[in-house]
């Protein structure tokens, strides 16, 4: 608690007077230079705070929700950051409850329940069962196992988990041990785990709060001769625990995996099985079956690929997150910079705002593009999926290949963004960046798991560089390319010598077609050197497995990587001029696996559609469109664009020193607007929980208030004393 005030006496008041004066000449209240930076807006806050928030109403809901919650036990903060192990995940497991209890006696939506979750952003034991437990049903049940197993997810009879990734397994699923053999006397499954390293481990939830989980296993089927034929991994809805002791059942070993880098409510488990035995219909059987007799029925040609819907969708769902905290990250950052002085320019005068020194803009100015690109690109992903399931279910597969390329790199691209952004942001923090009242460093150990979980990003980056060289292939032999890699149906023209860059100087950078043909043209020549590079290690053919496709990895995720930014650019653009030409609005607020997916009515009802009505206004978009031009300068400069380019011919070392001047010159255009575009997240106080990011810049009151909080506070003395200080202390007196 804060000291009392002090009666000064009128001498030492008088004193200390004339030397407090020197001080205040100098000094800046942060509020006011928040307030001040908030005049500089060259564009309607407002009106792209509603487009980016799904509309007025939807705006307004979010503010009510965050007062709302915040005044419930479960859903107060103040103790957040101070919590240990065991604390977090009761206390996550108790919010994930309180929203699922006022969801259902308020009558609310689940688009609601999701917008709830990302506020309180209290990650716990229920993460999978709503974001993968749920989906996977939905997705791989029959109806009949739909009608069993939902009404019992919906009303928390049950609590799920999705239990995949195993010791010795994790991206390569064809690798997993765990087996389910077929008993055909008794028509049942016997799961087992015949190695240790078949024990799994990751899954959310299943250390000690799911009584249930989809485990995924190798479908065994006896031969007949006294072998198996192995069918591959398939998904099994297995019971494991007892659901009046909650202890796990018999032939179930279960366990927290224990403390992690971050996450720390989430009770992430160890899983192991001895002859467990599960009914037939335990297996999911929307798309494959396996008889009584024992018969397996795969899945018509048709849906051969439906299998991949949950993991398209889980990983859709992430790069839609991925914008979000970073725009989190960015918002806590830049309003810290621009309330932050440092270092006067001469004797009396004032130290300059830390976001004026060129260097601390270049790093924030540039992750605020890519906290927009991301976003952008997270509703068309989600878009792209809800598409994928409409075609799915008029057996329509024929986008899915694409679709599975552009979710895997997406998602390593954008979390690697993401999770190096969050860092980059606590860094220009300074010191103060480095303690958890700053939010920064919760939110990046929350997250950075990102670039490995649901598939390695390197791994996944490769998954997509096999599409791209495949296509680029399909084109060669004279087929055409659609989609999102349509651009290698021109690679011929594209990478033909004498192919150059139409720059003529800096402003010519600042048109977005030249912009996004030189990263049409690095991805093209990355792709097209990937390929070279494979063929010529598989002896002219293009293998894409052993030796020659692991030696070929690092131009491989090159490639990748350049497809996915001309993406991230393309998607940029359009959705500016879409929201410009009143096409919808958007919404940064949820995460779309906090629901279900859209089998659910309503599940979507918070997305692209809501606020149809919008419009974003001219100057609005202008500077999102600098913003568009920077991240593309962005990547170019810095993300390995300009090497291609170099090395290739199409651009000109004098080509390359105008980019350069035009990226620092977005840099200063930006600066006046930096604070307007992160306010116009309009992310809540409540949700960011940080003491650097305040809304109204009081950073170091902040500080204080939340540091007063600490349990070690709750005496004066601290905890230490009696029992360990006040003897070394006492024994002084004794010297």
């Amino acid at each position: 608690m804060a000291a009392p005030p002090r009666n000064v006496d009128a001498r030492t008041a008088a004193l200390q007077r004339p030397a407090s004066e020197v001080i205040l000449k100098t000094h800046t209240e942060p509020s006011y230079d928040l307030a001040m930076e908030r005049r500089k807006a060259t564009f309607n806050v407002e009106e792209l705070s509603y487009v980016l928030n799904g509309g007025k109403e939807q705006l307004e809901k979010k503010m009510r929700f965050a007062e709302m919650l915040s005044k419930t036990s479960w859903g107060d903060k103040s103790r957040r950051y101070f919590l240990n192990r065991e604390e977090e995940y009761v206390g996550a497991l108790k919010a994930a409850l309180g929203i699922w209890e006022k969801m259902k006696s308020e009558r609310l939506s689940l688009s609601d329940g999701a917008l709830m979750r990302t506020l309180v952003d209290f990650p716990g034991g229920l993460e999978l069962h709503i974001g993968m437990f749920i989906p996977s049903i939905l997705s791989q049940g029959s109806a009949e196992q739909q009608a069993k197993w939902m009404p019992l997810c919906m009303g928390l009879k049950i609590i799920g988990t999705y239990a995949q990734t195993e010791l010795g397994h994790g991206t390569f699923v064809r690798g997993l041990e765990t087996t389910a053999t077929y008993d055909k006397q008794t028509q049942e499954f016997v799961v087992h785990s015949p190695t240790l390293t078949a024990t799994k481990w990751w899954p959310g939830g299943l250390g000690k709060t799911s009584t249930h989980a989809i485990v995924m296993a190798r479908l065994m089927l006896p031969d007949g001769a006294g072998g198996v034929r192995d069918h591959g991994p398939h998904g099994f809805v297995v019971q494991i625990r007892d659901m009046d002791t909650h202890l796990p059942l018999p032939g179930v070993s279960i366990g927290d995996i224990g403390p992690k880098f971050g996450f720390g409510g989430v009770d992430n488990g160890f899983m192991s099985f001895d002859h467990l035995r599960i009914p037939r219909d335990a297996m999911l059987m929307r798309f494959s079956k396996v008889t009584p007799e024992g018969v397996y029925v795969p899945p018509p040609p048709s849906n051969s690929k439906a299998s991949y819907a949950t993991m398209v969708f889980v990983r859709a769902d992430i790069v839609k997150n991925s914008g979000s905290v970073l725009a989190r990250a960015v918002t806590i950052a830049t309003r810290y910079a621009a309330v932050r002085r440092q270092t006067a320019p001469g004797p009396g005068q004032r130290e300059l705002q830390v976001l004026d020194y060129q260097n601390c803009a270049a790093t924030l100015l540039p992750l605020l593009a890519a906290a927009y690109a991301l976003t952008f690109m997270g509703e068309d992903m989600m878009g792209m999926y809800r598409k994928f399931e409409a075609d799915r279910d008029a057996g329509r597969f024929e986008g899915l290949p694409e679709l599975h390329a552009l979710s895997s790199g997406l998602k390593a691209l954008c979390t690697w963004i993401a999770a190096d952004g969050i860092e980059e942001c606590r860094r220009t923090c300074g010191g103060h960046g480095y303690s958890r009242l700053s939010g920064l460093p919760t939110l990046f150990a929350s997250y950075v798991q990102n670039v490995t979980w649901e598939g390695d990003n390197n791994v996944l980056c490769l998954q997509t560089a096999r599409f791209l060289i495949k296509a680029l292939a399909g084109v060669k032999a004279g087929r055409r390319v659609e989609g999102s890699a349509a651009y290698l149906n021109d690679a011929a023209t594209e990478l033909a010598p004498g192919r150059r860059c139409a720059a003529a100087g800096e402003a010519c950078w600042l048109r977005p077609e030249v912009a996004a043909a030189a990263l049409r043209h690095a991805a093209a020549r990355s792709c097209a050197t990937a390929a070279e590079t494979l063929a010529a290690a598989s002896g002219g053919r293009l293998v894409f497995e052993g030796a020659p496709w692991n030696s070929n990895t690092v131009d491989s995720i090159r490639a990748a990587k350049a497809h996915c930014a001309l993406v991230l650019h393309g998607t940029f653009l359009a959705s500016v001029a879409r929201l410009e030409a009143g096409a919808g609005a958007i919404n940064i607020n949820t995460s779309t696996a906090a629901a279900v997916p859209s089998d659910d009515a309503d599940a979507g009802a918070a997305g692209a559609g809501a606020g149809g009505s919008l419009r974003l206004g001219g100057a609005a978009a202008g500077v999102l469109r600098q913003l568009a031009a920077l991240f593309a300068l962005e990547v170019l400069e810095r993300g390995g664009g300009l090497a291609v380019l170099l090395e290739d011919g199409y651009m000109s070392a004098a080509q390359a020193g105008a980019l350069r001047r035009a990226h620092r010159g977005l840099l200063a255009a930006l600066r006046p607007n930096a604070v307007a575009l992160v306010d116009a997240f309009a992310f809540p106080d409540y949700l960011l929980h940080s003491a650097l990011g305040r809304q109204d810049g009081d950073v170091y009151r902040g500080l204080l208030d939340m540091a007063r909080g600490s349990p070690l506070n709750d005496t004066e003395e601290g905890p230490a004393w009696l029992e360990v200080l006040r003897p070394v202390l006492a024994a002084r007196s004794r010297m």
